[in-house]
Protein backbone atom coordinates (compact mmCIF):
# COMPACT_ATOMS: atom_id res chain seq x y z
CA UNK A 1 0.00 0.00 0.00
CA UNK A 2 2.96 2.37 0.48
CA UNK A 3 3.19 2.87 -3.29
CA UNK A 4 -0.43 4.03 -3.74
CA UNK A 5 -0.13 7.66 -2.61
CA UNK A 6 3.19 8.43 -4.40
CA UNK A 7 1.81 6.88 -7.61
CA UNK A 8 -1.45 8.82 -7.29
CA UNK A 9 0.46 12.08 -6.73
CA UNK A 10 2.63 11.34 -9.79
CA UNK A 11 -0.47 10.67 -11.94
CA UNK A 12 -2.15 13.87 -10.70
CA UNK A 13 0.93 16.00 -11.39
CA UNK A 14 1.54 14.39 -14.76
CA UNK A 15 -1.99 14.90 -16.04
CA UNK A 16 -2.81 18.29 -14.51
CA UNK A 17 0.24 19.74 -16.27
CA UNK A 18 -1.63 19.11 -19.53
CA UNK A 19 -3.73 22.01 -20.82
CA UNK A 20 -6.03 19.53 -22.52
CA UNK A 21 -6.70 17.74 -19.23
CA UNK A 22 -7.26 21.01 -17.38
CA UNK A 23 -9.64 22.08 -20.12
CA UNK A 24 -11.63 18.89 -19.78
CA UNK A 25 -11.65 19.04 -15.97
CA UNK A 26 -12.57 22.74 -15.68
CA UNK A 27 -13.92 24.15 -18.96
CA UNK A 28 -16.18 21.22 -19.93
CA UNK A 29 -18.25 21.26 -16.70
CA UNK A 30 -18.43 25.08 -16.84
CA UNK A 31 -19.91 24.92 -20.35
CA UNK A 32 -22.45 22.30 -19.25
CA UNK A 33 -23.35 24.32 -16.16
CA UNK A 34 -23.96 27.56 -18.10
CA UNK A 35 -25.81 26.03 -21.04
CA UNK A 36 -28.19 23.79 -19.13
CA UNK A 37 -28.84 26.29 -16.35
CA UNK A 38 -29.97 28.80 -18.95
CA UNK A 39 -32.02 26.15 -20.74
CA UNK A 40 -33.60 25.13 -17.46
CA UNK A 41 -34.78 28.67 -16.85
CA UNK A 42 -36.11 28.97 -20.39
CA UNK A 43 -38.15 25.78 -20.07
CA UNK A 44 -39.98 27.19 -17.05
CA UNK A 45 -42.35 28.89 -19.52
CA UNK A 46 -44.17 25.57 -19.34
CA UNK A 47 -45.07 24.61 -15.80
CA UNK A 48 -44.97 20.94 -14.90
CA UNK A 49 -47.94 19.66 -12.91
CA UNK A 50 -48.13 16.16 -11.46
CA UNK A 51 -51.61 14.87 -10.66
CA UNK A 52 -52.37 11.89 -8.44
CA UNK A 53 -55.65 10.66 -7.00
CA UNK A 54 -59.23 10.48 -8.25
CA UNK A 55 -59.66 11.08 -12.01
CA UNK A 56 -55.97 12.01 -12.27
CA UNK A 57 -55.75 10.94 -15.91
CA UNK A 58 -58.72 13.08 -16.95
CA UNK A 59 -57.49 16.07 -14.96
CA UNK A 60 -54.01 15.80 -16.49
CA UNK A 61 -55.50 15.60 -19.99
CA UNK A 62 -57.64 18.67 -19.26
CA UNK A 63 -54.68 20.69 -17.98
CA UNK A 64 -52.65 19.71 -21.02
CA UNK A 65 -55.15 21.58 -23.19
CA UNK A 66 -53.75 24.80 -21.77
CA UNK A 67 -50.72 26.49 -23.30
CA UNK A 68 -49.06 26.85 -19.91
CA UNK A 69 -49.30 23.62 -17.93
CA UNK A 70 -47.76 20.29 -18.88
CA UNK A 71 -49.44 17.67 -16.72
CA UNK A 72 -48.38 14.13 -15.87
CA UNK A 73 -50.13 11.41 -13.95
CA UNK A 74 -48.41 10.30 -10.75
CA UNK A 75 -45.74 11.79 -8.57
CA UNK A 76 -45.78 12.98 -4.98
CA UNK A 77 -45.22 16.23 -3.05
CA UNK A 78 -41.43 15.75 -3.22
CA UNK A 79 -41.63 16.50 -6.95
CA UNK A 80 -42.20 20.15 -6.00
CA UNK A 81 -38.61 20.26 -4.81
CA UNK A 82 -36.99 17.73 -7.14
CA UNK A 83 -38.48 18.98 -10.41
CA UNK A 84 -39.70 22.53 -9.64
CA UNK A 85 -43.19 21.27 -10.37
CA UNK A 86 -46.67 21.64 -8.90
CA UNK A 87 -48.27 18.57 -7.34
CA UNK A 88 -52.05 18.18 -7.23
CA UNK A 89 -53.69 15.59 -4.99
CA UNK A 90 -57.14 15.31 -6.54
CA UNK A 91 -58.39 13.11 -3.71
CA UNK A 92 -57.57 15.40 -0.77
CA UNK A 93 -57.93 18.51 -2.97
CA UNK A 94 -54.53 19.90 -2.01
CA UNK A 95 -52.11 21.72 -4.33
CA UNK A 96 -48.44 21.64 -3.35
CA UNK A 97 -46.21 24.33 -4.84
CA UNK A 98 -43.04 26.33 -4.20
CA UNK A 99 -42.38 30.05 -4.22
CA UNK A 100 -41.05 29.63 -7.74
CA UNK A 101 -44.47 28.59 -9.06
CA UNK A 102 -46.68 30.58 -6.68
CA UNK A 103 -47.78 33.04 -9.40
CA UNK A 104 -49.38 30.20 -11.37
CA UNK A 105 -51.52 28.81 -8.54
CA UNK A 106 -54.53 31.15 -9.09
CA UNK A 107 -54.61 30.20 -12.78
CA UNK A 108 -54.27 26.50 -11.95
CA UNK A 109 -57.16 26.80 -9.49
CA UNK A 110 -59.25 28.39 -12.22
CA UNK A 111 -58.57 25.47 -14.58
CA UNK A 112 -59.43 22.97 -11.85
CA UNK A 113 -62.65 24.87 -11.08
CA UNK A 114 -63.61 24.65 -14.74
CA UNK A 115 -62.98 20.91 -14.70
CA UNK A 116 -65.18 20.53 -11.61
CA UNK A 117 -67.76 22.90 -13.07
CA UNK A 118 -70.80 21.34 -11.40
CA UNK A 119 -69.18 20.40 -8.12
CA UNK A 120 -68.17 22.32 -5.04
CA UNK A 121 -64.54 21.29 -4.87
CA UNK A 122 -62.39 24.00 -3.33
CA UNK A 123 -58.68 23.23 -3.53
CA UNK A 124 -56.30 24.16 -0.72
CA UNK A 125 -52.92 25.50 -1.81
CA UNK A 126 -49.98 24.55 0.39
CA UNK A 127 -46.60 26.15 -0.23
CA UNK A 128 -43.52 23.99 0.11
CA UNK A 129 -40.51 25.90 1.38
CA UNK A 130 -37.57 24.89 -0.78
CA UNK A 131 -34.34 26.24 -2.20
CA UNK A 132 -34.89 24.28 -5.38
CA UNK A 133 -34.79 26.36 -8.56
CA UNK A 134 -34.15 25.52 -12.21
CA UNK A 135 -30.52 26.55 -11.71
CA UNK A 136 -30.21 24.28 -8.66
CA UNK A 137 -31.67 21.38 -10.65
CA UNK A 138 -29.32 21.83 -13.60
CA UNK A 139 -26.19 22.52 -11.54
CA UNK A 140 -26.74 19.44 -9.38
CA UNK A 141 -27.33 17.44 -12.57
CA UNK A 142 -24.02 18.65 -13.98
CA UNK A 143 -22.26 17.52 -10.80
CA UNK A 144 -23.70 14.03 -11.33
CA UNK A 145 -22.61 14.02 -14.96
CA UNK A 146 -19.09 15.07 -13.95
CA UNK A 147 -18.67 11.89 -11.93
CA UNK A 148 -19.71 9.87 -15.00
CA UNK A 149 -17.46 11.62 -17.52
CA UNK A 150 -14.43 11.94 -15.25
CA UNK A 151 -14.80 8.37 -14.04
CA UNK A 152 -15.03 6.78 -17.47
CA UNK A 153 -12.95 9.17 -19.59
CA UNK A 154 -10.40 9.72 -16.83
CA UNK A 155 -9.49 6.06 -16.45
CA UNK A 156 -9.68 5.12 -20.13
CA UNK A 157 -7.92 8.34 -21.21
CA UNK A 158 -5.07 8.23 -18.71
CA UNK A 159 -4.68 4.46 -18.91
CA UNK A 160 -4.66 4.28 -22.70
CA UNK A 161 -2.20 7.19 -22.85
CA UNK A 162 0.15 5.41 -20.48
CA UNK A 163 -0.07 2.21 -22.52
CA UNK A 164 0.53 4.14 -25.74
CA UNK A 165 3.57 5.94 -24.33
CA UNK A 166 4.89 2.70 -22.79
CA UNK A 167 4.84 4.21 -19.30
CA UNK A 168 2.93 1.16 -18.12
CA UNK A 169 5.95 -0.98 -18.98
CA UNK A 170 8.11 1.17 -16.74
CA UNK A 171 5.55 0.94 -13.94
CA UNK A 172 5.38 -2.82 -14.39
CA UNK A 173 9.13 -3.08 -13.84
CA UNK A 174 8.82 -1.17 -10.55
CA UNK A 175 7.81 -2.64 -7.15
CA UNK A 176 4.26 -1.25 -7.48
CA UNK A 177 1.56 -3.92 -7.32
CA UNK A 178 -1.39 -4.18 -9.72
CA UNK A 179 -3.98 -3.16 -7.14
CA UNK A 180 -1.84 -0.18 -6.08
CA UNK A 181 -1.84 1.01 -9.69
CA UNK A 182 -5.65 0.79 -9.81
CA UNK A 183 -6.06 2.55 -6.45
CA UNK A 184 -3.75 5.35 -7.59
CA UNK A 185 -5.92 5.86 -10.69
CA UNK A 186 -9.05 5.96 -8.50
CA UNK A 187 -7.53 8.64 -6.26
CA UNK A 188 -6.69 10.69 -9.34
CA UNK A 189 -10.30 10.46 -10.54
CA UNK A 190 -11.64 11.58 -7.16
CA UNK A 191 -9.29 14.58 -7.14
CA UNK A 192 -10.24 15.81 -10.62
CA UNK A 193 -13.95 15.24 -9.91
CA UNK A 194 -13.73 17.42 -6.81
CA UNK A 195 -11.95 20.11 -8.84
CA UNK A 196 -14.61 19.97 -11.57
CA UNK A 197 -17.41 20.07 -9.00
CA UNK A 198 -15.93 23.12 -7.28
CA UNK A 199 -15.81 24.95 -10.62
CA UNK A 200 -19.43 23.98 -11.34
CA UNK A 201 -20.68 25.03 -7.91
CA UNK A 202 -18.95 28.40 -8.29
CA UNK A 203 -21.00 28.93 -11.46
CA UNK A 204 -24.11 27.91 -9.55
CA UNK A 205 -23.32 30.41 -6.79
CA UNK A 206 -22.88 33.19 -9.36
CA UNK A 207 -26.33 32.29 -10.72
CA UNK A 208 -27.96 32.35 -7.29
CA UNK A 209 -27.75 28.73 -6.17
CA UNK A 210 -26.11 28.31 -2.76
CA UNK A 211 -25.57 24.56 -2.23
CA UNK A 212 -25.79 22.78 1.08
CA UNK A 213 -22.26 21.41 1.23
CA UNK A 214 -21.40 18.77 3.77
CA UNK A 215 -19.98 15.31 4.36
CA UNK A 216 -23.04 13.48 2.90
CA UNK A 217 -22.56 15.33 -0.40
CA UNK A 218 -18.82 14.64 -0.45
CA UNK A 219 -19.41 10.98 0.35
CA UNK A 220 -21.93 10.66 -2.49
CA UNK A 221 -19.57 12.42 -4.88
CA UNK A 222 -16.65 10.14 -4.01
CA UNK A 223 -18.80 7.00 -4.15
CA UNK A 224 -20.22 7.94 -7.55
CA UNK A 225 -16.76 8.71 -8.92
CA UNK A 226 -15.44 5.35 -7.74
CA UNK A 227 -18.46 3.59 -9.28
CA UNK A 228 -17.84 4.99 -12.76
CA UNK A 229 -14.05 4.77 -12.40
CA UNK A 230 -14.43 1.07 -11.67
CA UNK A 231 -16.49 0.71 -14.84
CA UNK A 232 -13.80 2.61 -16.76
CA UNK A 233 -11.13 0.29 -15.34
CA UNK A 234 -13.15 -2.74 -16.46
CA UNK A 235 -13.48 -1.32 -19.98
CA UNK A 236 -9.76 -0.55 -20.19
CA UNK A 237 -8.88 -3.97 -18.79
CA UNK A 238 -11.04 -5.75 -21.38
CA UNK A 239 -9.57 -3.77 -24.28
CA UNK A 240 -6.73 -5.50 -26.18
CA UNK A 241 -3.58 -3.54 -25.41
CA UNK A 242 -2.61 -3.35 -29.09
CA UNK A 243 -5.94 -1.53 -29.69
CA UNK A 244 -6.16 0.34 -26.39
CA UNK A 245 -7.62 3.44 -28.11
CA UNK A 246 -10.87 1.49 -28.48
CA UNK A 247 -11.50 1.94 -24.74
CA UNK A 248 -12.15 5.66 -25.32
CA UNK A 249 -14.63 4.86 -28.08
CA UNK A 250 -16.49 2.44 -25.81
CA UNK A 251 -16.51 5.08 -23.06
CA UNK A 252 -18.07 7.56 -25.50
CA UNK A 253 -20.81 5.11 -26.41
CA UNK A 254 -21.64 4.72 -22.72
CA UNK A 255 -21.30 8.33 -21.56
CA UNK A 256 -23.59 9.99 -24.11
CA UNK A 257 -26.76 7.91 -23.49
CA UNK A 258 -26.15 7.75 -19.74
CA UNK A 259 -25.72 11.52 -19.68
CA UNK A 260 -28.72 12.58 -21.74
CA UNK A 261 -31.19 9.75 -21.05
CA UNK A 262 -31.22 10.56 -17.36
CA UNK A 263 -32.67 13.06 -14.93
CA UNK A 264 -29.50 15.17 -15.10
CA UNK A 265 -30.99 18.03 -17.11
CA UNK A 266 -34.68 17.19 -17.58
CA UNK A 267 -37.40 15.33 -15.72
CA UNK A 268 -37.71 11.67 -16.82
CA UNK A 269 -41.36 12.47 -17.59
CA UNK A 270 -40.39 14.14 -20.86
CA UNK A 271 -38.99 10.90 -22.30
CA UNK A 272 -41.07 8.43 -24.33
CA UNK A 273 -42.74 5.77 -22.24
CA UNK A 274 -40.24 3.05 -23.23
CA UNK A 275 -37.35 5.21 -21.91
CA UNK A 276 -38.91 6.64 -18.74
CA UNK A 277 -38.00 3.79 -16.42
CA UNK A 278 -34.43 3.70 -17.70
CA UNK A 279 -34.11 7.50 -17.45
CA UNK A 280 -35.32 7.45 -13.85
CA UNK A 281 -33.41 4.48 -12.45
CA UNK A 282 -30.16 4.15 -14.39
CA UNK A 283 -26.94 4.77 -12.36
CA UNK A 284 -26.50 8.44 -13.32
CA UNK A 285 -30.09 9.24 -12.32
CA UNK A 286 -29.74 7.42 -9.00
CA UNK A 287 -26.54 9.36 -8.31
CA UNK A 288 -28.25 12.63 -9.29
CA UNK A 289 -31.03 11.93 -6.79
CA UNK A 290 -28.41 11.36 -4.10
CA UNK A 291 -26.60 14.58 -5.06
CA UNK A 292 -29.83 16.62 -5.12
CA UNK A 293 -30.96 15.30 -1.74
CA UNK A 294 -27.67 16.36 -0.14
CA UNK A 295 -26.79 19.43 -2.20
CA UNK A 296 -30.21 21.04 -2.74
CA UNK A 297 -32.44 19.70 0.04
CA UNK A 298 -29.77 19.31 2.70
CA UNK A 299 -31.17 15.87 3.56
CA UNK A 300 -29.80 12.38 3.75
CA UNK A 301 -30.26 10.55 0.43
CA UNK A 302 -32.64 7.68 -0.24
CA UNK A 303 -30.95 4.69 1.45
CA UNK A 304 -32.15 2.34 -1.31
CA UNK A 305 -30.53 4.47 -4.02
CA UNK A 306 -27.38 4.82 -1.92
CA UNK A 307 -27.30 1.05 -1.39
CA UNK A 308 -27.62 0.35 -5.11
CA UNK A 309 -24.78 2.78 -5.88
CA UNK A 310 -22.62 1.18 -3.18
CA UNK A 311 -23.23 -2.31 -4.59
CA UNK A 312 -22.46 -1.14 -8.15
CA UNK A 313 -19.30 0.54 -6.87
CA UNK A 314 -18.09 -2.64 -5.20
CA UNK A 315 -18.94 -4.72 -8.29
CA UNK A 316 -17.32 -2.35 -10.80
CA UNK A 317 -14.21 -1.82 -8.67
CA UNK A 318 -13.89 -5.55 -8.09
CA UNK A 319 -14.14 -6.36 -11.79
CA UNK A 320 -11.97 -3.40 -12.82
CA UNK A 321 -9.19 -4.20 -10.36
CA UNK A 322 -9.06 -7.78 -11.64
CA UNK A 323 -9.05 -6.85 -15.31
CA UNK A 324 -6.79 -3.78 -15.27
CA UNK A 325 -3.31 -5.10 -14.65
CA UNK A 326 0.17 -3.70 -15.11
CA UNK A 327 1.56 -7.09 -15.87
CA UNK A 328 0.08 -9.70 -18.19
CA UNK A 329 -0.48 -12.98 -16.39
Amino acid sequence: MRNVIPTAVAIIKDNLRSRVTLGFVIVFPLILAFIFSLLGQAFQLHIMVYVAGNNSGEIASYLNQSKLFIAYVGGNPNYVTLYNAIFVNSTSKVIYYSQLTSNYIPLLKSYLSLYYLHEQTPFTAQETITRATPVAYEISGVVGVITLSNGLFGVTGVGSGYYRDRLVERLASSPIKDYEWVLALMIYEVVITILSSIATLVVGALMGFLPDLGLPFLAGLVLGTLMFSGLGAAILGLTPKEKVFLSNIVANFLVLPLMFISNAFFSPSIFPSFLKVFAEYQPVSLLNDVVRATLVLGELPNPVYLGVIFILTVVFLGIGSRLLRLREV
